[in-house]
């Protein structure tokens, strides 16, 4: 039996290990440290044995290692309650506390017995970053049209990840709760999104941001749980970065990256500097309130400045405006306008 094990400073992993070692009952073949070591070794595990005690050790992680096939011992502090319910609503193989002896431990691991059809993740839905430089350029309308384009024909959802000046929900006219907060927060208790935490918005689905002074969900893992839940419900997940780091989390594990650049002389420069730290997918430039008389103008200052043809333009016109200031879907002709990265998606 080839087993991974969450490193752990609770006596029960150092001492299954070093029992590993004295006997040839079993393998451990990793301990893992970070969450994406157990992803990349799968082939090469039958169980893992977590404990609850481990941030990382989530439902989402756990889902994730099941949809793997791989079988799971989950080993809770035995005072802790929470974990324990946290494994059983997970639907692990086996849960033991921690002060079960190394023998217990390993005929527990005996019993599993882990899946031989891991489930093809190739359907998973793809996670598409809408950045902008400082300046509002305007990256929640390209978002908005994005998401109600790919809405027409995917099951999409629009997550507002600005964690700044989270501007959505006043946007679409959206009640302030449900928030990113309440999703994170269930999510993280049961490894999944539902209709519970979320808003309809004409062809799409919205996460919206919070406006809870301090309750926001900022730390990464928790970020990274809510996407990846995201992927498994929805075909194309459309994050809201707003004005944030290029060389961000989120960005990084982003399938496509859009740029928005505002189209003036200022724009376009932070956006070469933004461009200049990226870390993400190659970006896709959306060049937005682009006038007619300089269109042209601008897109070649921006390809000099960035090295990156814009792939869409966005013109400056007063529907487009009042659309945005009116809490409805966004303009068909920025619909239009964007209609072009839809393939690249």
């Amino acid at each position: 039996m080839r087993v991974a094990t969450v490193l752990s400073a609770r006596d029960w992993e150092p001492g299954l290990v070093s029992y590993a070692r004295e006997t040839a009952e079993l393998r451990i073949v990793l301990r893992a440290f970070q969450p994406h070591e157990i992803e990349e070794h799968a082939p090469d595990i039958d169980v893992v044995v977590a404990g609850g005690e481990v941030s990382w050790v989530t439902p989402v992680q756990i889902a994730a290692w099941q949809r793997a096939g791989l079988g799971i011992l989950g080993i809770h502090p035995a005072e802790d309650e929470p974990a324990a319910a946290m494994f059983r609503s997970s639907g692990v193989d086996e849960i033991l506390p921690d002060t079960a002896d190394v023998r217990t431990i390993v005929t527990a691991i005996r019993f599993i017995s882990p899946s031989v059809s891991p489930v093809d993740r190739e359907g998973a839905g793809s996670v598409t970053a809408v950045i902008g430089p400082r300046g509002a350029p305007g990256t929640t309308e390209v978002a908005l049209g994005l998401a109600w384009e790919s809405g027409r024909t995917s099951s999409t959802v629009l997550i507002d990840l600005d964690l700044d000046a989270p501007s959505v929900a006043i946007r679409l006219g959206l009640p302030p709760r449900p928030d990113i907060t309440d999703a994170a927060d269930q999510v993280r208790m049961t490894g999944s999104i539902s209709a519970d935490v979320e808003h309809r918005a004409g062809p799409i689905t919205v996460i919206t941001g919070s406006h809870r002074v301090g309750e926001g969900p900022t730390r990464p893992a928790m970020i990274d749980d809510l996407i990846d839940a995201a992927t498994v419900r929805f075909d194309r997940v459309i994050v809201d970065l707003g004005a944030t780091e290029p060389d961000g989390p989120v960005l990084k594990r982003a399938d496509t990256a859009i740029l928005v650049v505002d189209a003036s002389a200022v724009g376009v420069v932070r956006a070469a500097h933004l461009v200049a730290a990226w870390a993400g997918p190659p970006p896709i430039i959306v060049l937005n309130r682009a006038a007619a008389k300089s269109q042209r103008d601008v897109v070649a200052a921006t390809k000099e400045w960035t090295g990156i043809e814009p792939a869409a333009v966005v013109p400056d016109r007063a529907a487009i405006r009042a659309a945005s200031l009116a809490a409805r879907g966004p303009d068909g002709r920025l619909r239009r306008s964007l209609a072009t990265i839809g393939p690249l998606l």
